[in-house]
Order: C-alpha cells, then sequence, then structure tokens
C-alpha cells in the first residue's frame, strides 16, 4: 500500500466520494454565483416557474425484485451505453470495462483489507461480472459535499448523479437472488477546479448540465402525474420517500423505467464517472460490514496507471494512510476498526485525512461517532439522541467530517436505542428491518430469504435539502 499511502490529491479534478450518500444543506447566498440558467429553442422571453419537485423525485428508489417477471422491470448497468464520440453508431457502456476491472481489483486488493485484522473483501462471482449489477437506487444531487453556506466555502460545489447498484442473480426456479453488497457510481458535472492549498481542490459546479437534468427530472414528475406514462396519474408530491411511486404502481412501471433508462443515458457516461465505491463482506462470509472509497485520478499522475484510473482513498476520518473501515455484529470488540476520528463538531474545514500531507491531526479533531454508542458506561438517552441527531445532519456532518459506519448505522441505532418506530419523510415500510440493514437507501434481507428497499433519516434529510435547493433556486429559473 505504500505507493497510495504517498498519493498526493492535488493538482487533479477530485470527486467527492464515499458509501455515504453526499450532504446536501440549505439554500444559502454563498452559492449565488454558481448558479446557472438552461433555455429551449422554443423558451419564452420570460421566466416561467416550474411546479416544485419532491423526495421522490430526485431519490429514486426501485422495487426489490421477488419474482421472475421483475427482472423486466430492473435497469442492468450492461444495458446502460451512450454513443461513442468517435462513432455515434457504435454504443459505449457508462461504466466501462476498464472502470469496472479496477473496481474488482481494488477492492479485492490490499487497500480492502482493515488495517490491523485480516479482514477483507471477497466478492462472490456474480459480483465479479457486470451483467450481474443492477441499479436498485438513484440520486440526484446538486452539489456534495453539501450546500450549507459554509461547506461549499471550503470544498466548492459538486453536481452528481449516483447510481445505487447490487448483484441480482438467478435461482435455480428462475426466481431472483440479491446479493446484500452494494456500489455506488458516482457521475459528477463539473468545470475546471479551484486549486487550495493543504485541501482539496475547490469543485466549480457546471450548472449548465445539472439544469438539463432538473428539467428532465421535472418532466418526467409532470407526465407521470399527467398519466402520459401508463394507465394510472401518479402523484409523487406529498409522497414519504420510499420506492418510487411510478414504479410501484403495476399501470405504470415499465413505462417510467423505460423512460429513467433513457434520462440516465442522456446524462451520464463513463466520461462523468468519477468517483466508486463499496459496502461488501469477506468471502462467504455474513460479517463483517467493510466499506471502502475509490476516486479517479488522470493521466500520468501514477506511473501504474499511465492512462489514468481508479485508486482507493484514504479514509477522511481515520489516520492519513488506512483505507477501508468496517462495523463488526454487536458484542464484537472493536465493533468498528479502525477507530475513527471524526471532526464533525468542530467547524466546516477542506483539511481531512483523504490529503496526503496536509493530514488534520487526530489531537485536533473533535466529533461523534456510533461507535461512542459502544463505551462503557452507556450514554444517556440525550446523549445519544444529541450525538445521532449531528451525524444525521447534512449541514454539520459530511463524507470528509464523518466515518462511513457512522452515516449508515444512525437510524438503525436511533430505533434501537431511542426506541424510534416512525421518522417523519419515511415510509415506515423501507425502516431498517434490523441491526445488519446498513442500507441507507437500497435493497436488505428482510428475514426468510426476502428482500426489503431500505431508506434512512441520513438520505431523507440528504434529499429534503436537494429538493429546497432545486426548487428555490433553479426552477424559478428555468424557461
Amino acid at each position: 500500500m505504500d505507493r497510495f499511502e504517498t498519493l498526493s490529491l492535488r493538482g487533479f479534478r477530485v470527486v467527492l466520494v464515499g458509501i455515504l450518500l453526499v450532504c446536501i444543506g440549505c439554500a444559502g447566498g454563498s452559492r449565488q454565483e454558481h448558479v446557472g440558467t438552461v433555455a429551449t429553442a422554443s423558451a419564452p422571453t420570460r421566466a416561467v416557474a416550474i411546479q416544485p419537485l419532491s423526495a421522490d423525485d430526485v431519490s429514486l428508489l426501485f422495487p426489490p425484485p421477488t419474482k421472475a417477471e421483475d427482472f423486466a422491470k430492473l435497469i442492468a448497468v450492461r444495458d446502460l451505453t451512450v454513443p461513442n464520440p468517435q462513432d455515434p453508431t457504435k454504443r459505449d457502456p457508462v461504466w466501462p470495462d476498464s472502470a469496472f476491472q479496477q473496481f474488482l481489483a481494488i477492492a479485492a486488493g490490499p487497500a480492502a483489507q482493515v488495517d490491523g485484522t485480516q479482514k477483507s473483501i471477497g466478492l462472490p462471482a456474480e459480483a465479479k461480472t457486470i451483467d450481474g449489477w443492477f441499479v436498485s437506487g438513484i440520486r440526484i444531487d446538486a452539489g456534495a459535499p453539501g450546500l450549507s453556506n459554509d461547506i461549499p466555502a471550503q470544498f466548492g460545489q459538486s453536481p452528481e448523479i449516483r447510481l445505487i447498484i447490487q448483484p441480482v442473480t438467478r435461482n435455480s426456479d428462475g426466481t431472483p437472488k440479491v446479493d446484500d453488497i452494494a456500489a455506488h457510481l458516482i457521475f459528477d458535472f463539473t468545470l475546471l477546479n479551484q486549486q487550495q492549498p493543504g485541501c482539496l481542490p475547490r469543485q466549480v459546479p457546471d450548472m449548465v448540465a445539472f439544469n438539463a437534468i432538473v428539467k428532465d427530472v421535472a418532466a418526467l414528475r409532470t407526465e407521470l402525474s399527467e398519466g402520459k406514462l401508463g394507465v394510472d396519474k401518479v402523484i409523487t408530491a406529498g409522497v414519504p420517500l420510499g420506492i418510487h411511486p411510478g414504479l410501484a404502481d403495476e399501470t405504470t412501471a415499465n413505462d417510467v423505467r423505460n423512460e429513467i433508462q433513457l434520462f440516465l443515458e442522456r446524462h451520464i457516461s463513463g466520461q462523468h464517472l468519477n468517483a466508486m465505491a463499496i459496502a461488501g463482506l469477506p468471502a462467504g462470509a455474513p460479517e463483517p460490514w467493510i466499506f471502502l472509497s475509490m476516486l479517479k485520478v488522470p493521466s500520468g499522475f501514477l506511473p501504474a496507471l499511465p492512462n489514468g484510473g481508479f485508486v482507493p482513498v484514504n479514509g477522511p476520518t481515520l489516520d492519513g494512510k488506512q483505507f477501508a473501515q468496517m462495523l463488526q455484529p454487536a458484542g464484537a470488540i472493536p465493533r468498528v476498526a479502525p477507530e475513527p476520528h471524526t471532526n464533525n463538531l468542530n467547524p466546516i474545514t477542506c483539511s481531512n485525512a483523504a490529503v496526503t500531507g496536509a493530514v488534520l491531526p487526530i489531537a485536533k479533531r473533535r466529533g461523534v461517532s456510533t461507535s461512542d454508542l459502544s463505551n462503557t458506561p452507556t450514554p444517556t438517552a440525550e446523549k445519544t439522541k444529541e450525538l445521532l441527531d449531528v451525524i444525521a445532519d447534512p449541514t454539520r456532518s459530511h463524507f470528509f467530517n464523518t466515518d462511513c459506519v457512522s452515516c449508515h448505522t444512525e437510524t438503525r441505532r436511533a430505533m434501537e436505542l431511542l426506541k424510534v418506530t416512525n421518522i417523519p419523510g419515511i415510509n415506515t415500510a423501507t425502516l431498517p428491518n434490523g441491526p445488519w440493514d446498513v442500507r441507507n437507501f437500497g435493497w436488505a434481507p428482510a428475514g426468510k430469504g426476502s428482500i426489503q428497499a431500505t431508506v434512512t433519516r441520513r438520505t431523507t434529510a440528504e434529499t429534503a435539502a436537494v429538493v429546497s435547493f432545486i426548487n428555490a433556486e433553479l426552477l424559478t429559473r428555468q424557461r
């Protein structure tokens, strides 16, 4: 791992990565300078407000497949293709084979072994072919790692489309078998970044590209509500976040699925794929969960990658040399390793342990994590709630100051320790079903071979902030 430990993240276009879904904050003046507009050829001379978007319009969750015929309702990653830039008669995969092979190599490499242990990710055979991966969810984001005023001031703003993908194969009777493994493919839309000493480059958003995305999302919502995508008129407004209503309705599911695929193929491509991540398990074992992030570097940046490619990312809340982090079952010691050193109680700073040579010293960090809840004595209910509220708040916690395990366990910990059974904004049927459900947005086992869709409080808060930003800052500017 020596060549990765010395990797400097200065001087190239960094993408904001992690299994942690990106953090989005409230609208604010500091981002006004980045907002762009798009117009169509038939646009009127005055701005026309588009109806506000809702949570399910920007966070699209597919129903988990349970029957053989459900395969037709899914989007296989292999089927997502775009015209070749040099030869429009040919089509290129949005997950290029070179990137897929690097994904497999990193997931099987030394960075995927948890520091100080023999635990490492081991993918099953079905996950080693791109044909085995299907889209379980899509997140549309106005800017990672967050939009509250102090976050873009430190990091910039990176709009993105994120695919949550999971391996699905067929049982002997043709029914689907969903592996409890997930990966993220992160496609970003940014312009030239701005260098800043001691930190990652500040991302400058391509708001023209993102406005086009928003326009298409709004059109999909409107067509669905007007009954143009099947028999039923399906409304997304006022619906708690869960399985997308248009995908849940049998009369619209097929048309909505096809429109979503066309939408993705209009906007994402291998050229926009700049980060990947995985939450996996050791080979043939039910535990522990292991989280690892990857980002793209340009050609010539590393001798081992003369044409550029993906490398593992140092954990921003670890020690500056460690990559993977694991979560073990209750009772295991330690339950979380390596121990996170979060920084979500300090003012927002772009300095973090992912930036080699400018690591924020552990002694200067101040933060909370869900691993604190395993301490003895157990924190009081009041302290537990305060801790979990910080982690679930995207204006305070994000990928660069909060560890992956915390962001994937905060909702379930609240359910267990605070007896939470209902969370505003979430369809109750999609709350994490047990302590080993670490999906923030996707599919997880529900017992006796069944599978369920899962949504967490963290995801809901991020989605609400994205919707707020788009509705307040972008839709009234569309023409």
